[in-house]
Parts: C-alpha cells; sequence; structure tokens
C-alpha cells in the first residue's frame, strides 16, 4: 500500500470512529453529573431534596436512579426518606419511581459545590403511554421550609432530569435535562467506552501524521 493510501485508509478509520463515538454517547450515555454551587445560597447549612417519581397511578414502568460519587457531602449527616429510597453515600443511593413519593432528604453544608452522578435504569415501556419519571433536585434553608438557589421552576426546583423508557425490550432510555437556576449544573459522562474509543482514535490521527510526514 503506498502512502497516499495508507494515509486515506487511516482517515476513514478515524472518520468511522468518530460517527461511532457520535451514536455510542447518543444511545448509551444515561449517566450525568450534578453540580450545586451552594456558595450564594448565605446559608451555612440547609437541606438538598432529592426526588425521582413517576407519573402516578403505575402509568410509568418501573425504573431507578442511582446517586454515586459524592463530593462536599457528610457521611455522618442527617438523612430523611420517603418511599424506595435504599443505599449510603458510600455505597451510593438508590431512589425508586414505584411508591406516589420517592424522597431522600439529605443534610449538607453550604459554601461551596455539592456534586454527584446520577444514572437510570429501567423497564421497557411496551404501551402507547408516555410513562416518564422525572428527578428532581431542590435546596432548602436548615429550616427545612425555605427555598435556596434562585429558582425559576413553580416548584422551587433547581434541576430536573426526565427519564423516557425505552419502547422496545433491550433498548435505550432517555433523559431530558431542565436547569432552573444559575446554582445547578448538569452535564453527561461518558462511559469508559467511549473513553476508549477516544483513545484509540487519538493513536489513529498520530498514524495519520506520522504517515504525512513520513
Amino acid at each position: 500500500m503506498n502512502r497516499f493510501a495508507q494515509s486515506s485508509s487511516l482517515r476513514a478509520a478515524v472518520a468511522a470512529l468518530v460517527l461511532a463515538i457520535s451514536s455510542g454517547m447518543a444511545s448509551a450515555d444515561t449517566t450525568l453529573a450534578v453540580s450545586i454551587d451552594t456558595s450564594n445560597f448565605g446559608q451555612a447549612s440547609g437541606w438538598l431534596d432529592l426526588q425521582f417519581n413517576g407519573a402516578g397511578d403505575s402509568e410509568s414502568p418501573a425504573a431507578t436512579v442511582t446517586l454515586t460519587n459524592f463530593s462536599g457531602f457528610d457521611a455522618l449527616a442527617a438523612v430523611e426518606t420517603a418511599g424506595q429510597v435504599s443505599g449510603s453515600l458510600a455505597t451510593g443511593y438508590v431512589i425508586g419511581n414505584g411508591d406516589s413519593f420517592n424522597d431522600l432528604f439529605h443534610a449538607v453544608g453550604y459554601g461551596s459545590v455539592l456534586s454527584f452522578n446520577i444514572t437510570f435504569s429501567g423497564d421497557a415501556n411496551l404501551s402507547v403511554d408516555i410513562g416518564q419519571s422525572v428527578f428532581s433536585v431542590s435546596a432548602f434553608g436548615a429550616d427545612k421550609t425555605t427555598l435556596l438557589g434562585g429558582s425559576s421552576s413553580p416548584d422551587g426546583s433547581l434541576a430536573s432530569v426526565t427519564w423516557t423508557p425505552a419502547t422496545t425490550v433491550g433498548g435505550f432510555g432517555t433523559t431530558d435535562v431542565a436547569t432552573f437556576s444559575n446554582a445547578a449544573t448538569i452535564s453527561a459522562v461518558p462511559e469508559p467506552s467511549s473513553w476508549l474509543m477516544l483513545g484509540i482514535g487519538g493513536m489513529l490521527l498520530a498514524g495519520v501524521a506520522r504517515a504525512r510526514r513520513a
């Protein structure tokens, strides 16, 4: 194979890899990173309210959101739960959507950035109904009543993620992110396979550069 053909082949491989990465991340990334900047909350401590609820009356297929990789949280802080909530900061919390109200109310210290990852999973929705479930995060003062963070949402939530289940068995569900405060940020967390493909792409690009120099 001559140098021109080799270089063209490498460029084609890189292009194919980029397409694979794009499609893979669009369909498979159900883990999101949530950050809440509490530096302007004006209070030393308070509570984060984390909820995951379905449409009600068992209209939403069974689903869970798993909370991991906590930063800025105190393992000894008070926790109040309602509905389908299990786990801990160390092992990760799991919130199901099966009860009418599923809530994790966690005491926190304010003044810095609080962050964690959320991962969605659940049954496919094989009916004509939408069957969505919604994860939301709100911030309260120490009195458990005063909403903080300057939310523009009617319910006071800083951000929410709507989980729409797959419509076929073995398919991927989708997430729709909404933020209602400058204090909240939600971004995608690429899966390990995506990082691996990006690494391979970098090596292929290096190969193209070497072929051109040769």
